[in-house]
């Protein structure tokens, strides 16, 4: 099983004037997606996501990013720099992703209202 990852990236936290910066982010709400290369029996690949928050680090003045110029490709390298534990989220997703494929557990309705 191959699983590829992807960032979505939902809101961005700021703060409108900082050290006379504007629009300095904080915050990222952000979700990450693995999708596996195996399919359901309707053809449907199994996927799973996590969603969290991380909060980034104040800005360089000298290397910073105007808001309306940020693309995600800045955003994703933020998180991936952050103490945000990207190994462990993939572990997370890798397994949901092996429990829906091979679940260990399942509710089945009780004999008496089929």
């Amino acid at each position: 099983m191959a699983n590829t990852y992807n960032w979505t990236i939902n809101k961005l936290d700021v703060r409108p004037t900082q050290d006379s910066l504007s629009n300095v982010v904080y915050n990222i709400h952000w979700g990450y997606t693995a999708t596996s290369d195996q399919t359901d029996a309707d053809g449907n690949a199994y996927s799973a996501t996590n969603i969290g928050v991380q909060i980034v680090s104040t800005p360089d003045p000298s290397n910073f990013t105007a808001f309306e110029s940020l693309t995600q490709a800045d955003v994703e390298g933020w998180l991936e720099a952050s103490d945000l534990d990207v190994a462990g989220l993939k572990a997370s997703l890798d397994l949901q992703i092996e429990k829906l494929i091979t679940p260990d557990s399942v509710a089945l309705d009780a004999p008496w209202l089929v």
